[in-house]
């Protein structure tokens, strides 16, 4: 890992990712990158009734954001890491997703103060877009963290969906942390694989890739959420990370997405990486065999 990027608003959040990332840049020798996202949208031949132009007020915004992004950066100086500051005039999204291409970015670090109800429907949070459209994994970070007291760590496993990449960056997200691994399969009164088999597919897959110290418990509920969010509470974990299909539309306001409820609902840090809907899942016998295989369509029953 060389660069990480904080999203920062200059809120108590956002200052604790931006500590966050600099701590695990120094475990890591990485950069830093502080992005702040100014974007504000005006017509510049508007006037205010005391003929003062909205160019000007909007071009003292944006100096002080720059003040204050400089008055940050000099708070990690001597950390003896490189910390760098940028301003963008584009929005939130359009920014970290610039950056991320120019800078090639290996981490994206991002406050977030969750959302629920309606507001969790209707808006959802700047981090769950983030999640949802980047590219290289996120980790949210809900109030202050002590890299160092991140020692366990708990993965859901969703038995269709495992891809080998995933579980690399998991291998390498063991090592960066050096913790333990708790991996769930939260099993619904609809899941009817034996759950032996399942435990010891997914113990030789797990092996293949290079995870060691871990242990495989199967979490039975009936919601993967409320499951997720059970364990949560009662295993003592110190990050959640997960893999997210990156719904949008439709499809994402009708299936929602885990990762997503996740980071909205749970209070330690959330790690998420968007998979590649082309890649090869890797199928396990003791659940394809059950269900028959691949979904097929079947035939209307004559009458």
């Amino acid at each position: 890992m060389k660069k990480i990027l904080v999203p920062v608003d200059f809120s108590e959040v956002s200052e604790a990712a931006a500590q966050f990332a600099v701590d695990l840049a120094k475990e890591n020798h990485a950069d830093v990158i502080l992005l702040n996202s100014a974007r504000i949208d005006y017509f510049s031949d508007y006037q205010y009734p005391t003929f003062i132009k909205t160019k000007s007020l909007i071009e003292e915004v944006l100096d002080s954001m720059e003040q204050r992004m400089n008055r940050l950066v000099e708070e990690f100086e001597n950390k003896k890491i490189n910390v760098s500051g940028k301003v963008s005039h584009l929005g939130l999204l359009g920014a970290i997703k610039e950056e991320i291409k120019k800078e090639e970015i290996d981490l994206c670090v991002m406050g977030t103060s969750g959302c629920s109800g309606l507001e969790e429907l209707f808006i959802g949070s700047n981090t769950e877009r983030v999640v949802r459209y980047v590219t290289c994994p996120v980790i949210s970070i809900p109030h202050s963290v002590d890299i160092k007291k991140i020692k366990k760590l708990l993965i859901p496993i969703d038995l269709r969906e495992i891809r080998a990449s995933f579980l690399n960056k998991v291998a390498a997200l063991q090592e960066m942390f050096d913790s333990e691994i708790e991996f769930i399969w939260v099993k619904t009164p609809h899941n009817i694989e034996n759950s032996e088999k399942v435990a010891a597919e997914l113990h030789r897959i797990f092996e293949n890739h290079g995870i060691v110290n871990y242990n495989f418990f199967i979490v039975k509920s009936v919601f993967p959420t409320d499951g997720i969010f059970m364990e949560v509470d009662e295993s003592g974990v110190d990050m959640v990370a997960m893999a997210t299909h990156a719904r949008r539309g439709i499809s994402h306001w009708l299936s929602g997405s885990m990762t997503e409820d996740t980071i909205n609902h749970v209070e330690v840090p959330v790690w998420s990486f968007k998979i590649d809907n082309s890649e090869k899942v890797l199928k396990l016998d003791s659940v394809f065999q059950t269900t028959g295989g691949e979904y097929g369509k079947m035939e209307p029953l004559g009458v």
